[in-house]
């Protein structure tokens, strides 16, 4: 894997490249020719980096930086993004002294450990998330309106206390359940064909889809005072398909750098998911 190292272009401020050799130098009180020989060339050499008509040899960079204090982030002007640690420098310079085959034996000690680094974090991610369904059809908390159902989508979100016993999760519109959920809000729910009073649910009704909350008397009320939700006769069709465990915060979301990894990591689930909704792979 590689890393692409952000160069920002030097500003009125930022001295270039030679003017920030020469200025090191100086303070240093080093002579051209005491710092050329220090670095095996000649001074014509060291005339020409301090002019910027040329450029050292990337092998000799690092023993340039240790020489005159200087960060190799500043001395290319890098963003702090991509800043070397004094370690990471100090590392590139002592495999820089070290033979090819030693070079060699180094990049496979560190691509095994990066290699363990990366299925250590697989494992702690795949057991940190899982694959959530997502009904396609909004909840409403209000009256209901009737929505044909898509096909459900899958999202990946971090396990806790309440969702582990989720089978899905679903959008609310409207605010008639104000404070406890606001339009636009995913929340969870449990499958289920029946309730409790005081509990949440998602019902279908021939209106569409609704959230409300179970009464006493096992009618459906707003918990908003304001948007009161009309009585059904007999004559409507309510079934209960879930009980809402709670809201889907932001922080149960995975970033879309960690949904890339998922995607990979659950490709089976990904595949059964697909296969078990009649969804194309």
């Amino acid at each position: 894997m590689t890393s692409k190292i952000k160069v920002i272009p030097p500003s009125d401020k930022q001295m270039m490249f030679g003017q920030l050799l020469k200025e090191r130098r100086t303070h240093s009180k080093m002579t051209q020719n005491e710092f050329a020989e220090i670095m095996h060339v000649t001074r014509n050499t060291i005339i020409n980096w301090e002019a910027d008509k040329s450029k050292p040899d990337y092998s000799l960079i690092p023993k340039i930086c240790s020489i005159l204090g200087i960060h190799i982030h500043e001395l290319f002007h890098m963003d702090d993004e991509s800043k070397l640690s004094d370690l990471e420098e100090r590392v590139v310079g002592n495999i820089r002294k070290l033979n090819p085959a030693s070079r060699r034996m180094v990049d496979k000690i560190v691509s095994v450990m990066v290699d363990e680094e990366y299925r250590e974090r697989d494992r702690t991610m795949k057991a940190a998330f899982d694959l959530f369904l997502i009904r396609t059809v909004t909840a409403y908390a209000g009256t209901g309106n009737h929505v044909p159902e898509e096909p459900p989508t899958y999202t990946f979100l971090r396990k806790n206390t309440i969702n582990t016993s989720a089978d899905g999760i679903v959008m609310v519109h409207g605010d008639s359940m104000e404070p406890v959920y606001h339009n636009g809000d995913y929340v969870y729910y449990q499958e289920s064909n029946s309730a409790y009073p005081g509990e949440d649910v998602i019902v279908d009704t021939d209106d569409g889809t609704v959230i409300k909350r179970v009464h006493n008397d096992m009618t459906l009320y707003s918990v908003n005072p304001d948007i009161s939700y009309p009585k059904k006769t007999e004559d409507n069709c309510l079934v209960i398909c879930g009980r809402v465990l709670g809201t889907v915060h932001s922080s149960d979301r995975a970033s879309e750098e960690e949904t890339g990894i998922l995607q990979e990591l659950f490709v089976d689930e990904i595949r059964e998911f697909n296969s078990k909704h009649g969804l194309n792979n």
